[in-house]
């Protein structure tokens, strides 16, 4: 018999925020399926958000990170935002391709320090473009990077292993951390939406990394609570209808955490250092037992 959640001792660690399908590339590995056909909102309104954002926030959540399809799409991102700052969370970070960077947006990340994290397939535009499947997109990339590491805000690169791009993988890591990014993280594909090409997993548990739903949740486009982005198979609510206390005390979750644990499974190694689970990149990373990094200020 599974154990019940205590209400007093549920806790939020870190939200995820999906906040839109669409996208102006369409990388043929994406998980979340998103691409430029997908529209801007499927079911979650700037209203749905905002309760969401302030629902965590009196769970303790304290980290944020803003996710798509590509976040600065987003109309309401800039609300979003602000009220993550005025609610006190201490780590604000979007996950951007940097290709829809406007002005507004820049001096939005600067006032309130936001840190961003960024997608690099390649050290060239040839690697990198053929995944993004937009010509052009490295050299946009390229260009926020140099932009947001030369303002002092603090940039995480995350770097994904594909077939496409397996012999270009060390060249790219030494590239962005040349760059003066805070980290680098590099994660293998995972086959969970384009990732699963024409060979799906045969179980989906096997794309986790096992640490899924440890005091985190994840709210996609269109309304559903997920423990993660990856286990987008286990529907604990959806926002538009549930609380995300609720979700944190369903018996889905407490069954889904306790298959996770089973010792049969094969998932994180833990004879090796952890691979970040993506797109979480240090400092927010798939292990709960890491004290979470200071936020960043400029002088």
């Amino acid at each position: 018999m599974l154990d019940t959640p205590n209400p007093s001792s549920v806790r939020l660690d870190l939200i995820w925020l999906e906040l839109t399908g669409r996208c102006n590339l369409k990388c043929v590995h994406c998980y979340a399926d998103a691409g430029p056909g997908r529209p801007l909102d499927e079911g979650m309104q700037l209203p749905d958000w905002q309760r969401a954002l302030s629902e965590a926030a009196r769970l303790g959540c304290r980290r944020v990170q803003f996710i798509g399809g590509e976040p600065t799409l987003h109309p309401g991102l800039p609300t979003l935002i602000e009220q993550a700052h005025e609610l006190g969370f201490e780590q604000i970070c979007v996950f951007t391709n940097g290709i829809h960077l406007t002005e507004a947006l820049r001096e939005l990340f600067l006032r309130y320090q936001v840190q961003l994290a960024v997608s690099v397939y390649g050290s060239s535009a040839e690697v990198h473009d053929s995944i993004t499947q937009r010509r052009g997109s490295f050299a946009k990339t390229e260009q926020t990077l140099r932009w947001a590491v030369s303002a002092g805000l603090p940039v995480h690169g995350a770097i994904i292993g594909l077939p496409q791009n397996d012999h270009d993988l060390a060249g790219s890591e030494r590239r962005l951390n040349a760059a003066g990014l805070v980290s680098v993280g590099v994660d293998r594909i995972r086959r969970v939406g384009r990732g699963a090409g024409s060979s799906p997993p045969q179980s989906p548990m096997g794309e986790l990394c096992g640490r899924c739903g440890l005091d985190r949740l994840c709210i996609s486009a269109t309304g559903e609570i997920f423990p993660c982005v990856f286990a987008r198979f286990v529907s604990l609510g959806h926002a538009t209808q549930d609380s995300l206390i609720s979700a944190l005390l369903s018996s889905t979750r407490t069954e889904f955490r306790h298959s996770l644990a089973t010792p049969a499974r094969d998932l994180c190694q833990p004879d090796v250092p952890p691979i970040p689970c993506q797109p979480d990149v240090p400092p927010i990373p798939c292990q709960p037992e890491v004290p979470p990094v200071p936020s960043v200020h400029l002088g």
